[in-house]
């Protein structure tokens, strides 16, 4: 007769008993230990690459130091970088105006190329100042209407000085108004209403007239380009839900869109605009 096997005949059978029963707690610590592991070496690679939670902040700190330094570059650095001033434009521009040439005098070259770079200085600053302020409007939430509005107003003078730099001439005629004596702009004004009533036109008022349509046709061109990110900003955010940000941004096109329009209309009967301007009621 056959004696049944005794657990003691197989050594190792309690110790593979044990071993089987503890599965899943080895399980678990297997799977404790391999998050761990994961969990480190995401550790180990964000202090590598410097992505951790104080990158982004040191990120935000950045942005708002180069803001800060654009911003005061924008207003001093043309003035360091393009001495002088256009307080002589009305005397020279008589003595232009008296020459009947379409060349300009050496004295009013002088002031128009100064002109130019003041205004190329300031659309070098304001165009990163604008990334700059669009890029802290996205990160930083809790401020986004501020830099929004900052950005707004750093597309303003984006606009407005690379219009200086394309019609330097023409960004100097408002002196004009303020700066010819009561009896030199009251001939002036009556030459020039006389010149665009009844031709031949003057040389020198065709290079008014072509920097006055110059002027006017660039701010069209780039209040109609910021129209169109407004009002494609005005639909991203409708979509997300954003209703008060939706309706600030289609106001804030529709009025780029006026801006445009009066524009248009200057451009294609300049005239008038001309005379208002040299009477300094624009």
């Amino acid at each position: 007769m056959t004696t049944p096997a005794q657990p003691s005949q197989f050594p190792g059978g309690r110790e593979r008993a044990r071993t089987g029963s503890g599965g899943p707690e080895r399980a678990r610590t297997d799977s404790g230990g391999r998050e761990r592991a994961r969990t480190d070496s995401r550790a180990r690679e964000r202090a590598r690459t410097g992505s951790g939670a104080g990158a982004p902040r040191r990120r935000d700190a950045g942005l708002l130091a180069a803001a800060v330094l654009l911003a005061a570059a924008f207003f001093l650095a043309p003035h360091l970088l393009v001495p002088g001033g256009s307080g002589d434009f009305p005397h020279e521009f008589l003595a232009y105006w008296s020459s009947g040439r379409r060349a300009f005098p050496p004295g009013l070259q002088h002031l128009v190329d100064r002109q130019f770079h003041d205004h190329l200085v300031r659309v070098l600053l304001a165009v990163p100042l604008l990334a700059v302020l669009v890029a802290l409007a996205v990160r930083l939430r809790r401020f986004r209407l501020l830099f929004g509005a900052l950005a707004l107003v750093a597309a303003a003078l984006s606009v407005e000085n690379v219009q200086g730099a394309v019609s330097p001439f023409g960004t100097l005629l408002p002196l004009l108004a303020s700066g010819l004596a009561k009896p030199d702009r009251v001939a002036l004004l009556a030459q020039v209403r006389d010149q665009l009533g009844h031709d031949p036109v003057s040389p020198a008022l065709r290079v008014m007239l072509d920097e006055y349509v110059r002027w006017h046709m660039v701010k069209a061109v780039l209040c109609g380009l910021l129209a169109s990110v407004l009002l494609g900003l005005s639909v991203a955010v409708w979509r997300r839900r954003h209703r008060w940000y939706c309706l600030l941004t289609a106001l804030l096109a529709a009025a780029a869109l006026v801006v445009v329009a009066a524009n248009v209309t200057t451009v294609a009967d300049p005239d008038p605009g001309l005379l208002s301007l040299l009477q300094g009621d624009w």
